[in-house]
């Protein structure tokens, strides 16, 4: 058995698994706490999506309860640390907006709703 032998063997055969949805990046993002409120980003309603391309480079929008939070490099870095080493990441970029205003009667879910005392 020579050279020749490792020449036919055949290639091994690269297995991908399934490929992450932004569904996977927002339920890692239920880990990061909005240090005002002791609740997580996405229940808040803070997080307006997350797009993911092919390459693995995953965009989230989101949103802070102001303009003027003075913890939101916190909270970013934060969104970093949640989802920068999920299979498939490649590079994250958290892109802040502010339009529509985040409103907690509308955006968050019920149990924030109750949580917060909103009806």
């Amino acid at each position: 058995m020579g050279d020749s032998d490792e020449a036919t063997a055949p290639a091994a055969q690269v297995v991908a698994g399934p490929r992450l949805t932004s569904e996977d990046v927002q339920d890692a993002l239920r880990e990061v706490i909005d240090p005002e409120l002791g609740l997580d980003i996405v229940s808040l309603g803070l997080v307006y999506g997350v797009d993911l391309s092919e390459e693995g480079d995953a965009n989230i929008r989101l949103t802070l309860t102001s303009p003027y939070c003075p913890l939101g490099p916190m909270i970013e870095s934060q969104v970093h640390s949640a989802t920068q080493f999920l299979p498939g990441i490649r590079d994250v970029r958290v892109e802040l907006v502010w339009d529509p205003p985040w409103d907690p009667h509308t955006m968050a879910s019920d149990e924030v709703r109750l949580e917060l005392g909103l009806y």
